[in-house]
């Protein structure tokens, strides 16, 4: 470690500031602030589709958001049951184990600049790997009610990413230290929380028969929508506890070794 480097945050602070991004989270998440942020972690949720699918073997067609905070991953995979259900699952799974890691990293982080150019560099190849200028129509009348897709759903997906990278950039290039950990931060929370509240919505498209990822996974194990749904929360929750309980007890730990 470099001598200018300075140490984590303590466990004290940053319990708190995970509390804080929590309740700011639940009280604004509908407010223009978070806007962003609940864009950034659909796209998250998008490209972890993206990333299973490549995974098993497939070809990723195009990663979009739109504007109205839905997302659309078109790709090509191997047609077995099995794939079908992972790379279903992977979109909220993977949203919140991202959110975990990012929750231990924040954890660990000194200074917060590596955490936020990570996010950069990931942003920037999804949309110069995955984002089409024009994606291709999908047919698919129900999908385009629930995930609000339109063919310039590309275009959009590039105006915020590229962006908002650039924003990230300079705060881990140039802003103070407190405010580089408190977008580490807020950003981790958020991504824990914004998978629970996507699955909360699962429930209503699911009971409604919209499409959705949990229908998608009915359709391929004539499971109730709503079980898979529910599954995906608990999971959610799970990784949320067990990022924080990491932190604890590595803290814990350093100071019963210290």
């Amino acid at each position: 470690m470099a001598k200018s480097d300075p140490p984590p945050m303590s466990t004290r602070a940053l319990l708190v500031s995970i509390a804080l991004a929590a309740v700011i989270s639940v009280f604004f998440w509908h407010t223009l602030p978070v806007y962003p942020f609940r864009l950034l972690v659909t796209l998250l949720h998008e490209s972890s589709h993206a990333l299973m699918a490549k995974l098993l073997g497939g070809k990723v067609v195009s990663v979009t958001i739109s504007p109205t905070e839905g997302g659309l991953t078109q790709s090509l995979f191997p047609a077995s049951r099995l794939d079908g259900m992972l790379v279903a699952s992977a979109g909220y799974v993977g949203s919140s184990l991202w959110g975990a890691l990012l929750l231990v990293a924040a954890g660990r982080m000194r200074s917060g600049r590596a955490i936020l150019w990570t996010l950069v560099v990931w942003m920037w190849l999804v949309v110069l790997l995955w984002v089409p200028f024009k994606p291709p129509a999908n047919t698919g009348s129900a999908i385009q009610h629930a995930t609000g897709y339109a063919q310039t759903d590309g275009l959009f997906t590039m105006a915020f990413a590229i962006p908002l990278g650039l924003v990230l950039g300079l705060v881990a290039w140039k802003a103070p230290l407190w405010l580089r950990r408190a977008t580490v931060v807020w950003i981790a929370t958020m991504s824990c929380l914004a998978a629970l509240e996507g699955i909360k919505g699962l429930f209503g498209y699911g009971l409604a028969g919209s499409s959705s990822d949990a229908d998608a996974m009915q359709h391929l194990t004539h499971i109730p929508a709503a079980f898979w749904a529910g599954l995906w929360m608990l999971l959610s929750l799970a990784a949320m506890i067990l990022g924080v309980r990491s932190i604890v007890r590595r803290r814990r730990g350093a100071t019963t070794g210290g």
